[in-house]
């Protein structure tokens, strides 16, 4: 599995060419991450319809409009979800240098499409888990094995039979 990738500014502007690495978050931290991001989506809907939502969403996350899930949620819980997806994504400040790699500050862009469009790669290349966690949700009352009650009467329910 990749772990990393170079990706190179190509649109026209001020920040085109530039070098940044996006990474993968390590397995612990994306399940985390995935809970967190399900949940702030989810946070107003009734517990009993939360699974399929949470399912839908998860399904949501791994399209091209998954980020956008994310930054309509409450700040609550995107602002923590965002910051940790920002440390997903590192800069090559130096072409001389394509060895050294360091955080992005806000200096690193001339342009916020730059920065929009690293969060799109991130958000992308972080969300392959998402079928994984929606998975790990509990399932809903109309999705668990139909069960007989059991009963434990030691009454008989009809007269013994006389024949022999």
């Amino acid at each position: 599995m990749i772990r990393e990738m170079d990706y190179t500014i190509t649109t026209d502007g001020p920040d085109k060419g530039k070098v940044f690495v996006i990474s993968r978050m390590p397995a612990f931290q994306a399940e985390r991450w995935g809970r967190s991001f399900l949940y702030g989506a989810t946070v107003g809907t009734p517990f009993e319809a939360r699974a399929v939502y949470a399912g839908a969403i998860a399904e949501v996350a791994r399209s091209a409009i998954g980020l956008n899930v994310l930054r309509s949620m409450d700040p609550v819980f995107s602002d923590p979800l965002e910051k940790e997806l920002r440390g997903c994504i590192k800069i090559k400040p130096d072409p001389e240098h394509p060895s050294v790699t360091r955080t992005i500050v806000d200096g690193d862009f001339d342009d916020i499409g730059t920065f929009i469009e690293l969060q799109q790669k991130a958000f992308e290349f972080n969300t392959g888990f998402f079928q994984a966690v929606s998975r790990s949700l509990p399932p809903l009352a109309s999705e668990r094995p139909h069960q007989e009650p059991e009963t434990s009467s030691t009454t008989p329910t009809s007269a013994p039979s006389l024949e022999q």
